[in-house]
């Protein structure tokens, strides 16, 4: 029995739905569905669902049958689910909104650090800009409205808080989520596969660093000495 099922929402969009049993990360799927289908049709994914958006009018058997030439055998597998360890600066230097949020009251942020550091997150979805992954897991007492006026700039590797979610900007980009702090990793490497070292589905832990070793990080990744550490559940 397959662990997918291929839902047509229109003649031109088609949606890949994978049952709770299907463990595997969805990336290599998207990747392979890439080579397949045209250039001109966009494929993205959530946690258990790919969609294939087509530029023309599309027959579902011939999608079907072209997904079907995929040999993944949609078999699930319970491997060990990863834990990466993402390194965050809190320094001052950082754009930080907890001052704003807790009115500079450093005990409340002091909390809300602890907090966030002692969460374990999940990978749920990439959208909004290109390796933009939406982390789920906050707690309840850890969520944060999103701002009332936007910024118009939020830098590169800034950690974000919208509501229950979490996320790393992989960009400067305008951004209404509150900031926390700063990561060095860069999230997507346009240049080489994987483009994404985080594959939906895998966890994260966020790691406080100093800023000095923040700068160490940061120049070891544009020398591609750096790699990220993850360990299994």
């Amino acid at each position: 029995m397959k662990d997918y099922k291929i839902l047509m929402v229109n003649t031109r969009l088609y949606s890949l739905h994978f049952s709770e049993a299907y463990k595997k990360p969805l990336w290599p799927i998207v990747l392979e569905l890439k080579k397949l289908f045209s250039a001109e049709t966009e494929i993205t994914n959530t946690f258990n669902r790919i969609n294939l958006i087509f530029s023309h009018d599309q027959q579902k058997d011939e999608v079907v049958a072209t997904v079907a030439m995929l040999n993944f055998g949609f078999k699930a597998e319970n491997g060990p689910t990863k834990i990466w360890e993402i390194p965050i600066c809190f320094d001052p230097i950082f754009s930080n909104d907890l001052a704003d949020v807790f009115s500079g009251n450093q005990q409340e942020i002091d909390v809300y650090k602890k907090g966030f550091l002692a969460t374990v997150f999940t990978l749920k979805m990439y959208g909004f800009l290109p390796g933009f992954g939406y982390l789920s897991g906050l707690p309840k007492e850890l969520h944060l409205d999103r701002k009332s006026n936007p910024s118009s700039l939020t830098p590169k590797g800034t950690v974000g808080v919208g509501g229950e979610q979490v996320g790393v900007y992989p960009q400067d980009s305008p951004g209404g989520w509150q900031n926390l702090g700063n990561c060095p990793l860069p999230w997507i490497n346009f240049l080489k596969e994987p483009y994404v070292f985080v594959a939906i589905g895998d966890n994260v832990r966020f790691v406080e660093i100093d800023l000095a070793t923040h700068k160490e990080i940061a120049l070891s990744v544009v020398k591609e000495l750096y790699q990220p550490n993850f360990t299994g559940l």
